[in-house]
């Protein structure tokens, strides 16, 4: 007989449940966990589920705000839940640069330099059923640029059988309004489903002089044709425009307040309105799977996703670079900016504190297919596939003065106001193919191997200042082995090892130096076990892990040239632990807790990778509370950060950031089912003690190089109310 990969994430939806005497209760602890293992992992995987993103944390959250639920994760939000894009994110300390985000499968674009996601720029919490992180390579079968760190896989939620309308709206602190509908047309002629979801909000940010203005459209079509064939076909379109903040520094935090970051001064560099972001995305992808019987089938999904970046930002938020002034030429000083003139859009210019800053803009756009077949077999279970995608990128960042309405700017006549100017494609192609046999009963063993090809592209008239025309090419090739274990002692209890190589295609910022050297990719070497059980009132999982990180990339400045070269390797390697335990009528405790440790070989500690994480609390799921038919859902959850660094440091407490703790409280009630119409209401309160620490390191000030911090953001309290009709 065949044998089947064991799934790697166990399918969620609303949480399942018992009656005892008309009363509701959840069905055991796998069930009621906010986050869970699953029995038929291969790796380490948390998983979570639509009841929880739907009821536990504020709807205005990404992705990034809710997976830091999980075992060895930190996230950085210091504008509030989902209030701006990402600040810093990690994983067992590997960066959120360092592992894909895939949304239904498909990869979701990062910035071209290093690859990192833009969580508020794309999907809403409203339309995701769940989020699994895997916090390992997975199989060959898995595709990204950055399976280097594991990945975290957002699916979109099922469509109903039957028509329903859902409005639903949210407000709360920091000025905060959403405002939503969603529309189901159940199931039509012929099969099909049909979901639309529009939505909108609004906040001022829980930092100074922030603000934050999204909007949003999801449309999800399914249509099956006979009993084997179904095309499916998604929609994603987001607007999101921000005055963003890049840090405070500790000065700034003593004279201005913790929560200071931006001022309404027009002729500050810290001027709102002067650093703003616009994003615009889209994300479309077709999915056609046929079953073709006698074991084989066939899975084929065409996609493409866009992000156009329009930016402002002065030269120093921080305050610390004095703004552009003519010097008086009849007193002049002795000063390097005494002689200097000004000229906006080529014409001199005299100038009189004036706010000097940028103007970048980024036009992105992929095109990408993933091809899988599967063939069931005498002796086991045989995948192959290939992912393709092909992106092309036009960037370019000029000086401008925001004061003389974002005119450009030089200091000589005729000159170009570019800092860059280029263009970048990145080709990949990742065939793959892997076997999965059972030599034992319970056994299941796969072996794989997936073969990543990358060639990245740098043309344009300005690359960087100190470099001037480019004209690069380099291509990248790595063979990628997986090998993978599990076996099932018994009923709801596994174990499960891993051995498999990670990849992460270089970053841009490696053509930037005059010389572009042979540098190789970034690769890790993975290895883990574990072990998972679930019966009853007790869900828990335990692994270990050893990471080794070889080939990561760093700069080093020979007089005016930047080299990029390959540095050694890295050492990163924990115990992580998870599990659920219930009490009884509805209530259940939940913890999860990680210690990690990351190295450099030459003993320098990686940067944001905090020792340690915990998350503790207690959950409520019960119904007939108040009336019968009602149901409350309840939770307190603690999530505790250990100490980390900024940067990269070596016998030296540069940049520390102590461990600090944040505690959430969710309430969740619904009404009876009348008439087939339920109606939902819902209080998020998030740092519910206040705790305003220092949670990350934002880089350093323009003029005197101090430190500028992330502070945790205040506590908020937010209100949703939803209708389904």
């Amino acid at each position: 007989m065949a044998a089947a990969l064991p799934a790697r994430a166990q399918p969620s939806g609303p949480i399942e449940t018992i009656n005892v005497n008309g009363q509701r209760f959840p069905g055991d602890a796998a069930d009621q966990a906010p986050a869970q293992a699953s029995l038929g992992q291969i790796q380490p995987t948390s998983v979570i589920n639509e009841h929880f993103i739907q009821e536990n944390v504020p709807a205005t959250s990404n992705y990034d705000d809710i997976l830091r639920i999980t075992p060895s994760a930190m996230d950085i939000d210091p504008n509030g839940p989902g209030l701006q894009q990402d600040f810093g994110q990690s994983i067992r300390g590997l960066q959120y640069t360092q592992f894909s985000v895939l949304f239904d499968g498909v990869q979701i674009p990062g910035s071209p330099s290093n690859l990192a996601p833009q969580p508020a720029a794309y999907f809403v919490a409203h339309d995701l059923a769940q989020i699994v992180v895997n916090r390992g390579p997975g199989p060959a079968s898995t595709v990204g640029s950055a399976t280097f760190g594991g990945d975290v896989e957002l699916s979109s939620r099922a469509l109903s059988s039957r028509p329903e309308v859902n409005p639903y709206a949210t407000f709360g602190s920091f000025g905060t309004k959403m405002y939503g509908l969603q529309a189901e047309t159940g199931t039509l002629y012929g099969g099909g489903k049909f979901l639309i979801d529009i939505q909108r909000n609004e906040s001022r940010g829980a930092l100074s002089g922030t603000s934050d203005e999204r909007r949003n459209l999801f449309a999800k079509y399914v249509q099956p044709f006979g009993a084997d064939t179904t095309l499916v076909g998604v929609v994603n379109l987001d607007n999101a425009i921000t005055d963003t903040p890049y840090g405070t520094s500790l000065a700034e935090m003593a004279a201005f307040g913790r929560n200071y970051s931006l001022n309404n001064d027009p002729g500050s560099q810290g001027y709102g309105p002067y650093n703003k972001d616009a994003y615009t995305t889209d994300f479309e992808y077709l999915k056609l799977t046929h079953d073709f019987g006698h074991g084989l089938s066939v899975s084929d999904q065409p996609y493409t996703t866009a992000f156009y970046h329009r930016q402002l930002q002065t030269t120093d938020t921080s305050l610390t670079t004095p703004n552009l002034t003519t010097p008086n030429l009849t007193t002049p000083n002795l000063t390097t900016t005494a002689t200097r003139t000004y000229y906006l859009n080529n014409v001199q210019t005299t100038l009189n504190n004036d706010v000097p800053g940028n103007a970048a803009q980024n036009d992105y756009r992929a095109w990408g297919n993933i091809l899988r077949l599967s063939q069931a077999t005498p002796f086991g279970q045989a995948r192959a596939g290939a992912w393709f995608e092909s992106e092309d990128n036009t960037l370019y960042k000029s000086s401008i003065v925001l004061t003389r309405g974002a005119v450009t700017t030089t200091t000589k006549p005729n000159a170009s106001a570019f800092q860059y100017h280029y263009f970048d494609r990145l080709t990949t192609a990742q065939p793959y193919i892997e076997f999965t046999t059972q030599p034992l009963p319970n056994l299941t063993v796969t072996a794989g191997i997936k073969y990543s090809s990358v060639t990245r592209t740098l043309t344009g008239p300005l690359v960087r200042t100190i470099k001037g025309p480019a004209d690069d090419h380099a291509t990248y090739n790595k063979a990628l082995p997986s090998l993978d274990a599990h076996y099932l002692i018994e009923k709801g209890l596994s174990v499960y090892a891993q051995a498999a190589k990670g990849y992460l295609t270089p970053p841009l910022n490696v053509f930037y130096a005059p010389i572009v050297n042979a540098v190789q990719p970034p690769t890790t070497d993975n290895y883990q076990v574990g072990t998972v059980y679930q019966r009853g009132w007790l869900a828990a999982d335990a692994d270990l892990y050893y990471i080794r990180y070889q080939n990561y990339i760093a700069s080093t400045t020979i007089g005016t040239n930047t080299l990029y070269t390959n540095q050694g390797s890295a050492h990163f390697k924990g115990i992580e632990i998870e599990a659920t335990a219930q009490l009884g009528h509805g209530l259940a405790l939940y913890a999860n807790g990680s210690l990690n440790d990351a190295n450099y070989q030459n003993g320098a500690t990686v940067a944001q990778a905090p020792r340690r994480t915990g998350v503790a609390g207690v959950l409520f799921d019960r119904s007939a509370v108040v009336v019968n038919g009602d149901c409350v859902d309840f939770s307190l959850l603690d999530k505790d950060v250990g100490p980390q660094y900024g940067v990269d440091t070596k016998f030296i407490d540069k940049y520390s950031i102590k461990s600090y703790a944040t505690l959430d409280l969710a309430v969740h009630y619904a009404f009876p089912v009348l008439h087939d119409r339920r109606i939902d209401l819902g209080m998020q309160a998030t740092n519910l003690l206040n705790n305003l620490s220092l949670i990350g390191y934002a880089g350093s000030a323009a003029g005197d190089g101090a430190p500028l911090y992330w502070v945790n953001p205040g506590r908020g309290l937010f209100f949703s109310v939803s209708a389904t009709l």
